[in-house]
């Protein structure tokens, strides 16, 4: 039976079997007003009805553990990792599954799991070198940034001497 119906994003009119629309939230007379309504830019405020994307990723990543239970084991995500290391152009940390590397080994180390607003420092400045001696966590980024301020100050006190020695040299 057909049945007329009124298009949620242009409003014009159109004719369509009732069985096609059944159950269906919106009704579009075309392809391109479904397009133009799901569009985030021309639709903000539709297209927020459309769907909630809040924690859509543990949703897939839910979805995919259901569905290839066999997929994403440690193994195979072992395996990918050590297929992608050194590819990249080593601007950021180096990564265990996702998680920064000196984290994970601080917490290995540790035998706890860190707490958020604990900062792990790599004592020669290199943030590739992840060996365990090398890591040193301190409780709050103000306890960092504090060690760091007086590292700095205590530099710039050994190169005003070095200085002066040099002056005095000549």
């Amino acid at each position: 039976m057909m049945k007329s119906y009124k298009c949620d994003w242009c409003g014009k009119e159109f004719i369509r079997m009732e069985c096609y629309m059944k159950g269906k939230k919106h009704v579009f007379c075309s392809r391109k007003c479904v397009t133009d309504f799901s569009n985030k830019i021309k639709n903000p405020s539709g297209y927020a009805s459309l769907k909630n994307y809040a924690n859509i990723s543990s949703h897939m990543t839910k979805l995919n553990e259901d569905m290839n239970p066999t997929r994403m084991v440690f193994e195979t995500r072992e395996k990918l990792r050590e297929a992608h290391l050194g590819k990249g152009d080593c601007n950021g940390y180096s990564k265990i599954h996702s998680r920064l590397a000196h984290r994970v080994i601080v917490e290995q180390r540790l035998g706890r799991p860190l707490a958020s607003n604990e900062v792990v420092h790599h004592r020669d400045g290199n943030r590739y070198n992840n060996i365990p001696d090398n890591l040193v966590v301190f409780p709050t980024a103000g306890d960092h940034t504090r060690f760091h301020n007086t590292y700095r100050w205590f530099i710039r006190q050994l190169e005003q001497i070095q200085e002066e020695e040099n002056a005095s040299a000549r």
